[in-house]
């Protein structure tokens, strides 16, 4: 299966070119903000399976001391598409995409961060914090 998807003004495109079965909302104060939401919603695929299909000179990145980066369409804001850190794996925001995957598996991590007015989501496994990066990766295709 072959998805599109795109920021809110268009600018930006791309097409993951895999399936997506798992996704995960995280609920920490970075995610929040980046995404004016209560949890960000994403999923993480490997790098062989993304390309972008139009040019990304209008994409910025804002980046905080600590290595959390946020990339976002400096014509209308989205959050876009980003490698996740030096790995091979690309973070997508799910709300970008065109059409819906059929999803299987759904996490939720950094719970304790979870703000008080967010309604519980049915995930097949939740996480207090951030689980470990390798625990993370056994739930996404690579």
């Amino acid at each position: 299966m072959n998805y599109s998807g795109s920021c809110l003004c268009g600018n930006v495109k791309f097409r993951v070119n895999t399936d997506i079965h798992s996704m995960y909302h995280c609920h920490c104060s970075l995610c929040r903000k980046q995404s004016g939401t209560a949890a960000n919603a994403a999923t993480l695929i490997n790098q062989q399976y993304f390309e972008w299909t139009s040019v990304t000179s209008s994409i910025s990145c804002y980046q905080k001391e600590t290595g959390f980066r946020s990339h976002f369409c400096q014509r209308c804001g989205s959050p876009v598409p980003n490698q996740v850190g030096t790995t091979a794996l690309i973070w997508i925001p799910l709300g970008l995409l065109d059409n819906a995957p059929k999803i299987q598996q759904k996490l939720s991590f950094c719970l304790s961060s979870k703000i008080t007015w967010a309604d519980e989501i049915k995930v097949n496994q939740s996480y207090t914090e951030l689980p470990e990066f390798e625990e993370l990766l056994s739930y996404f295709d690579q």
